[in-house]
């Protein structure tokens, strides 16, 4: 009975921990499109690569046709491809010969090359050419290699910067709801009805859920309401009532005790939705495995 009175109340918190990561995962996304986020730390990447020195690299790369034609009219683009770089690259530091007759070679590339004002820029390619034995596409493909390296720290900086707006927001969205980590365990500890109830919610969220899209799952505001308002009686949103567990505390103490149980989720929900639903999934079917088949209890009742 303790076993699954702590499986219910873990179903319980998972499932809204999930409803509100994928609300506070639609917040980002929102905010991430109205600032192109993606597209300015793209940029910033790739001004770090091409250190941005007295010939500005970076602001004639993304004029190249290539890039340009990566993003809608009058956008800057979100996503280059390693190849379209080191061809838009080739053509600023060597372009290619106005009758286009002859085929860039490498004697041509290092030409270009040297004519880079930044030394440790200069410095870096020369070095690529060097090392590829003359041959201009293995050049390419290590400028390529080093262009995948740095957008594999750029993602690295997309993500930290992400993690602090889902913080952000899951902090104002739970003190909007009175997501309080404490008391909704206290509620489902202590209310059978209740943990039935989500764990029946969690058995329908998990099965119209696909887990392969949550990555990127940014449910519309009125959906993400839709399911917070379902889960808003009791576990967590706010009362008027004097005696209501919900009701915004009075002392210093349980004030404290308000703003950690808060905090607490608003960490909680920093771990995405996809952590929540693989922990929803694995603590449903953990239950559901504990659980004698129903044949037998219609057996013993019959003896």
């Amino acid at each position: 009975m303790f076993g699954s009175q702590v499986l219910e109340v873990v179903i319980g918190l998972s499932l809204i921990y999930l409803v509100l990561s994928i609300g506070c995962s639609g917040i980002k996304e929102v905010i991430a499109a109205i600032f192109s986020l993606r597209a300015k730390t793209l940029q910033d990447g790739v001004r770090r690569m091409l250190k941005n020195g007295p010939n500005d690299f970076t602001a004639r790369l993304f004029a190249h046709p290539l890039i340009q034609a990566t993003a809608p009219e009058g956008e800057k683009p979100s996503y280059i491809s390693a190849r379209m770089f080191a061809a838009a690259l080739f053509d600023l530091v060597a372009p290619p010969r106005a009758d286009a007759a002859q085929p860039r070679t490498i004697e041509s590339l290092r030409a270009g090359v040297t004519q880079v004002p930044d030394a440790e820029l200069r410095t870096l390619l020369l070095n690529m050419i060097d090392t590829a034995g003359g041959d201009i596409e293995a050049t390419r493909l290590k400028v390529e290699h080093w262009f995948d390296d740095t957008m594999a720290r750029v993602s690295g900086w997309y993500k930290r910067m992400a993690q602090k707006i889902i913080f952000v927001a899951g902090l104002i969205l739970c003190f909007a709801v009175n997501a309080d980590t404490l008391m909704i365990v206290k509620e489902l500890w202590s209310d059978q009805a209740l943990r039935s109830a989500m764990v029946a919610q969690a058995g329908q969220k998990v099965q119209s859920t696909n887990p392969a899209e949550l990555a990127t799952q940014t449910d519309s505001f009125q959906q993400v309401a839709r399911d917070i308002r379902d889960l808003s009686s009791p576990p967590i949103g706010w009362s008027r009532a004097p005696k209501d567990i919900r009701v915004w505390p009075g002392g210093w103490g349980e004030r404290a005790l308000k703003v950690l149980g808060i905090l607490l989720t608003s960490f909680a929900i920093v771990l995405g939705a996809p952590f929540w639903f693989d922990m929803l999934n694995n603590v449903v079917n953990l239950r559901l495995s504990g659980e004698p088949p129903a044949v037998r209890g219609v057996e013993a009742s019959s003896k």
